[in-house]
């Protein structure tokens, strides 16, 4: 079976192996082709990250040719010796270096940005928060739909869908006017 694994960087590795080769001694013969180490390895196939060591690819649903993301998990320690989300500190990296993205996010959530420039262990900790929120408040939508739509003949039921339905289109629009026209939602200076 011959498996392809690219990485954020753009640089791949062609492995031929058995289909009941387990997942750790694949991740050892890739420590070999890319000089990442096991513990750091991060395997990825069609968006789903492979966790257990000991399955074998075919258990993993990894067929013939496939194309796996091999990723390198980087364990920052904060102050108090804990390691940080490699996804939050990514971010948090990012806000630092753009100075734009830093002044808004220290009008539109201070408490954050304060976070990131002196705390990434607290940075990581309230954008876990602020996502758990966000999901939380998904959750709450999906329910209200369902109890709106248990009902087809309740006309209050009906107009609350309407609007619901209404505000999603006004957020669409707002989403497509921000990408294709940000012109309209700010100053332009010509030269």
């Amino acid at each position: 079976m011959q498996l392809t694994f690219v990485t954020d960087l753009g640089q791949s590795y062609t492995v031929d192996i058995d289909p009941d080769m387990e997942l750790e001694n694949v991740m050892a013969l890739l420590e070999a082709e890319s000089s990442i180490p096991p513990s750091e390895q991060s395997i990825s196939h069609n968006g789903r990250e492979l966790t257990d060591p000991k399955a074998t690819i075919r258990a993993l649903g990894v067929g013939e040719h496939a194309m796996l993301l091999l990723r390198r998990r980087v364990n920052v320690p904060g102050p108090e010796g804990r390691p940080i989300e490699q996804d939050a500190e990514m971010m948090r990296l990012q806000v630092l270096g753009d100075p734009r993205l830093m002044r808004q996010l220290q009008e539109t959530q201070p408490e954050i940005a304060s976070a990131a420039q002196s705390n990434p262990t607290r940075f990581a900790e309230l954008l876990r928060q602020h996502r758990e929120r966000a999901q939380q408040a998904e959750v709450v939508r999906q329910r209200e739909i369902t109890a709106l739509n248990a009902d087809p003949f309740d006309v209050e039921a009906q107009h609350r869908i309407e609007e619901a339905i209404r505000q999603q289109a006004v957020m669409e629009n707002m989403e497509h006017a921000l990408e294709y026209s940000p012109e309209a939602f700010g100053r332009v200076t010509m030269l």
